[in-house]
């Protein structure tokens, strides 16, 4: 069922090349475009004067986004490759951060943030399927759990660019660094990625089935992903985007304060993302994944029951610390199951779960929000979040029962 391994690298320094520029990639992609929207929400609404529901709107679009392009790269992977796609989604990305905050309005700003969003999952997606061409079997789970979590080192970024420079910097001064970085990697990708040979590239994408009725009958995996995905993305959308809201409007915190704590989600899931990789290794894939969900739903509860700075803290790095690999772990357990021909696919479909669940909870939160104005008793916010531990164990029991059917 693998893909063949004759083509990947041996030398474990074009490993740590390879490892050092899919993580830059997947950070730059995804930390520059959804969670930097987070992370400057204030400054974003005030910029534009966007009410809360208009801004969780934004936030929705952004998922939105991210949902139908991971289809479309579906797609685009049968008929380019991993390497080129990769390769177009990294050199476009700094061109539209760039022309997003050259627009005078919100909708030019949102369209073209949903179009970075766009290529970081297809960018994910690339880097899924590229994995089997050029990473030996027996690295792949630490590789990937790493540049899943690459998101992280651009949050720790932009916490030390919020809480050092934002104060002294326009918001538009702010995101042009951003592209600048963001071009920089893309360059570092087109000198020294690896290519894969020609064979390799056409054993992997020849004639897949890119119908999701289809795969999701085929392969019982692929509705597995699609669930864990949504699950994920219905706990984590509103707490990411209502973050820095949240630090300001409730805490009383300033620029500083929520710098640091986006500083310190990023430093978590960078650590997450080196460690857990590692324990999937030792202990399994599905123990890891259960241990993240009833995380999740640990890490909401505790912030309803008592909202104060040391809580959220704690519930953010821990939140951090498990949230970024798992999607790494998500793409390793898929490759378990099915050809390098299908696995790329079937993590596009669990983008779409991911992408759903999180606009329909972001936007459902902006709207009440808005009528409430009152973050720890919006009944939204109770609504969405009583739902997480019983989600939470369902998706564990079930994670068990999938575990027994595979021995």
């Amino acid at each position: 069922m693998q893909a063949s391994h004759s083509n990947s690298p041996k030398k474990p320094y074009t490993l740590i090349i390879i490892s050092l520029i899919l993580t830059a990639c997947s950070a730059v992609t995804h930390g520059f475009s959804m969670f930097l929207y987070s992370a400057l929400l204030p400054e974003v609404r005030d910029l534009f004067q966007l009410s809360y529901s208009t801004a969780s709107f934004i936030s929705a679009l952004l998922f939105i986004a991210y949902m139908l392009t991971s289809l479309i790269s579906g797609v685009l992977l049968t008929k380019l490759g991993g390497y080129k796609l990769f390769l177009l989604t990294i050199g476009i990305s700094p061109v539209l951060l760039a022309l997003a905050v050259l627009s005078p309005w919100a909708l030019g700003f949102a369209i073209c943030l949903a179009f970075v969003s766009g290529c970081a999952v297809a960018n994910w997606n690339a880097i899924v399927a590229l994995s089997s061409d050029i990473i030996p079997l027996k690295f792949r789970n630490r590789i990937l759990g790493l540049a899943s979590a690459g998101a992280a080192f651009a949050i720790t970024l932009n916490g030390i660019l919020i809480a050092l420079f934002l104060p002294e910097l326009s918001l538009q001064a702010f995101w042009f660094v951003c592209a600048a970085i963001t071009a920089a990697i893309a360059l570092l990708s087109f000198i020294y990625l690896p290519k894969p040979k020609e064979e390799a590239q056409e054993q992997n994408y020849q004639k897949p089935s890119i119908n999701p009725k289809t795969i999701l009958k085929s392969h019982p995996v692929a509705l597995q992903a699609v669930l864990l995905s949504a699950f994920i993305g219905f706990i984590s959308g509103p707490f990411l985007t209502f973050l820095s809201p949240f630090i300001v409007n409730v805490l009383k915190g300033d620029s500083n304060q929520t710098g640091s704590i986006w500083t310190m989600i990023g430093v978590a899931g960078i650590v997450g993302g080196m460690i857990i990789g590692a324990l999937a290794d030792k202990f399994g894939i599905i123990q890891v994944i259960k241990l993240t969900l009833l995380s999740f739903a640990a890490c909401i509860l505790l912030l309803l029951w008592d909202a104060k700075l040391w809580v959220l803290w704690a519930c953010a790095s821990i939140f951090a610390f498990l949230y970024f690999p798992v999607w790494g772990l998500i793409a390793s357990h898929i490759s378990d199951f099915v050809d390098s021909k299908q696995s790329a696919l079937i993590v596009s479909l669990g983008m779409v779960g991911y992408g759903c669940g999180n606009a329909f909870a972001s936007s459902l939160c902006g709207i009440l929000l808005d009528i409430s104005t009152q973050y720890s008793q919006v009944d939204g916010f109770t609504l969405v979040y009583s739902w997480v531990l019983a989600s939470a164990c369902l998706a564990a029991l079930w994670c068990q029962r999938m575990q027994k059917a595979k021995t």
